[in-house]
Formats: C-alpha cells, structure tokens, sequence
C-alpha cells in the first residue's frame, strides 16, 4: 500500500519544488550576463579610448575591436553546458526566458548584418553617381555611414528589453532597473545623433549602460545565488 502524504507533507513537498525551481532560475544566470557586460564594457571603454585619442584619419579603426564579441561565445557555451548539467529543475519560465535572448541575439546579428550589405552596396553604387556642385563633400559623403549612428541606440533599445524582462521573469529587481537605465541611454542617444563626435559618446554611455545593465546587477545576482542557493 502507497504512503499517503499528510496535508502539511503535501504543502512543504510543494514549497521544496517552489524554492528549487526559483533557485535553479537564478544559479549560473549571474555568470552569464557577467561575462557579456565585462566584454560589452571592456570593447566599448578601450573602443571610445581609441575613437578619441588615435589620430582623426584612423580613429574608425577603433570600431574593429567589436569583432572581439566573438571571442566570448566559447565561454558561453561552456558557462551555459555547465549550468545544464547542474540543474535540477528546468521551469517553463526559464526555457522562455532562453528563447528571449536567442532572439535578441539573432536580432542584434540582423541589424548588423544589414548595416554591413547597405554600407558595402552604398560604397559600390555610389562612385558612380556625381556629386551635385551645391552639396557640399561632407554632407555628400554622409549617406556612406549616417546608418552607422542608429546602431549603438538600437542596441541598447534591445539591451533594455531583454534586461527589464528578464529581470520581471526571474523577480530581480536590478535587472529591470538596468534594462530601464539602457531605454533611457539609448532614448539619450538618439536625441544626441546630430552632436559633434557623437560615436564617442555613444561607446561611453554604451559603456557606462554595460556596468549599469549587466556588470552591477550580475555580481548582485552571484551574490544572491550563493547566498540563497
């Protein structure tokens, strides 16, 4: 004959599974999103470095640092194989808040990957167009790169996004106030895009908005894991 559970057995066996799936959202998240804000905060703090002290004629050379983001989807991989491995319970809430950051990194490469086609068309098509005598050279070679300002406030748009749901997903009250800080930098931003030397300004909020958004609250997310895990 099966052991039945006493109503206070049933309550605290629910509570167990209530607190092990919470914890199991949170453990391993803390590393994850330190390792993109130190990457995203370092590329963007040496690449405003660079932007405003290399000579005017090789300071967009700068921006090349950001194919270093690739460098940190090995770790990802293992980080989150890991994490994998150690979990006990897999929540519905968890494997939906997977597939947000799937998709914001997928939206992210669209972005860029569009931006890089219209640059490379624009530099093919238009040498062969003239330029009128009364437009003058600035303002002329301006369609080659003015797209280029929309994707740091993009970004962060999405950076916002991705932080505020997950931090209402996973009940972390700094989460959400990063993705706030990054909406209200990216919304800076595009009020700031006619400034002189506005791609400075954009890597340094874009800095400033890494620690913000992902460096503080994933250390107060580590520190909660082990406080509480």
């Amino acid at each position: 004959m099966e052991n039945q559970l006493s109503e206070k057995e049933s309550l605290e066996l629910i509570g167990q599974m209530i607190n092990t799936a919470k914890n199991n959202l949170q453990k391993g998240t803390g590393k994850i999103i330190l390792l993109w804000g130190y990457i995203a905060a370092g590329i963007s703090f040496f690449t405003w470095l660079l932007y405003e002290f290399l000579p005017k004629d090789i300071r967009y050379d700068a921006f090349f640092l950001w194919f270093l983001m690739a460098a940190g989807y090995p770790f990802h991989y293992m980080l989150v194989k890991r994490i994998e491995r150690e979990k006990l319970v897999k929540t519905y809430i968890e494997g939906l808040m997977n597939r947000v950051w799937i998709g914001f990194t997928i939206s992210i490469l669209v972005i860029v990957l569009g931006m890089l086609i219209d640059t490379l068309l624009v530099l093919k098509f238009s040498g062969s167009v003239a330029r009128p005598p009364n437009v003058p050279v600035r303002m002329f070679e301006f369609i080659h790169y003015f797209h280029w300002l929309l994707l740091t406030p993009f970004i962060l748009c999405l950076y916002g996004f991705a932080l505020f749901v997950s931090g209402k997903a996973y009940d972390f009250k700094p989460l959400s106030i990063g993705g706030l800080f990054c909406f209200t930098a990216s919304f800076f931003l595009l009020f700031s895009l006619h400034k002189t030397g506005v791609y400075g300004l954009q890597m340094f909020t874009l800095f400033i908005s890494a620690v913000a958004g992902f460096v503080i609250p994933g250390h107060m997310l580590n520190w909660k894991e082990h406080k509480d895990v």
